[in-house]
């Protein structure tokens, strides 16, 4: 399969290179090449005809001087020419067997290092193979130069590279590190921001007073440890009094910080927060015959701690469920003749459970 696809992305890049690239330039000049920025190639093995050699060296050629970098054959060398210029950034070395396995070694003189890699070409087209060939070594190649581009700076104290880096060289790696994704979560770098909306079904327990059943629209952002907000309603059951009974209804408003055991991205999880809600608890009184009987509406407060699970269901969604666990900071209640009937007080107990979908992740 690896070989089928290396064929694959060497037919599909025949149509990417610059022909015009290819035709211009002496890819087999005599080394050195001047005064700018070379290096050397060598060509070795039963494989390698003539034509092929010249293909290749066009190809891998072409992409060089893209970066103002000449490339020459070792073949072309004059017998016996003493070295000018500036020496060579790298000597490649390419070997292609009978039965079409390339060895490649690239002796980087800008890292100082020795870099070698064998790739089976069998299944490679005849007409894709000098390209895939080129392909092998320019990768080859920067995965050697990229190296500089991470090296600290150089010091009196301490010298990672030999020599300056090339302009040419931190041109390449630009280009390089430009093409990378930035998606790991590294330190001192900045981080994918993790956000969510969650609609959940709610059932409240207040021990002084009143069970509620309703609804909460959440969204959260942040990463491990994440901010979130919450709007909800909630409608309570009639509760008998000794004078008639009472219905009661809630708008709720919160904000709070909750906290991942885990990567938000795992597929289940656990979460630990805790949240401060604001509270429009309205009543609705019906009295008995012969009683009287007043409706009004109060603001609360309340503080509650959570524990959530998760469990992904594929794509985005997930299930949430949570409990919850509190205390009124300001209570309200509705009393008949001085006892209470129905509210807010007293400990805080409440259930979530409902389905949850990532924004970004």
């Amino acid at each position: 399969m690896r070989e089928a696809a290396v064929g694959l992305v060497a037919l599909a890049a025949v149509t990417l290179v610059p022909r015009g690239a290819e035709a211009e330039g002496g890819a087999g000049a005599p080394c050195p090449v001047g005064v700018g920025a070379w290096l050397r190639v060598s060509f070795a093995g039963e494989g390698f005809v003539p034509p092929l050699q010249a293909q290749v060296a066009e190809q891998l050629g072409a992409d060089l001087r893209v970066h103002h970098v000449e490339l020459c054959q070792v073949e072309a060398a004059p017998s016996g020419a003493a070295p000018s210029g500036p020496p060579a950034l790298a000597d490649v070395g390419l070997s292609l067997s009978a039965t079409r396995v390339l060895s490649l070694e690239v002796s980087d003189a800008v890292t100082d290092k020795r870099m070698t890699r064998q790739v089976p070409l069998a299944s490679v087209p005849r007409d894709a193979l000098a390209l895939s060939i080129a392909l092998a070594a320019q990768e080859l190649l920067h995965a050697s130069w990229i190296e500089a581009a991470f090296a600290p700076q150089a010091s009196p104290a301490s010298s990672p590279v030999l020599s300056p880096v090339p302009t040419e060289v931190q041109e390449m790696n630009r280009d390089q590190l430009a093409r990378i994704p930035v998606t790991a979560d590294v330190a001192g770098r900045s981080t994918p921001v993790w956000s969510e909306m969650a609609l959940l079904a709610a059932a409240d327990r207040a021990t002084g007073g009143q069970t509620d059943l309703g609804a909460d629209l959440r969204a959260a952002v942040g990463g491990r440890v994440a901010v979130e907000g919450a709007i909800g309603v909630r409608a309570a059951p009639d509760v008998t009094s000794a004078h008639g009974t009472v219905q009661g209804r809630e708008l709720l408003a919160g904000a709070g910080v909750t906290w991942a055991l885990m990567p938000r991205q795992a597929p289940w999880g656990l979460t630990v927060g805790a949240r401060a809600e604001l509270l429009d608890v309205e009543f609705s009184a019906v009295a008995s015959p012969g009683a009287r009987a007043a409706s009004g509406s109060q603001l609360g407060a309340a503080f509650d701690g959570s524990i959530a699970a998760w469990w992904r269901l594929g794509g985005p969604w997930r299930l949430v469920v949570e409990a919850a666990a509190g205390a009124p900071l300001r209570a309200v209640t509705a009393s008949d003749v001085g006892a209470t009937a129905s509210g807010v007080s007293g400990a805080l107990i409440g259930a979530t459970i409902g389905v949850a979908a990532a924004l970004s992740e």
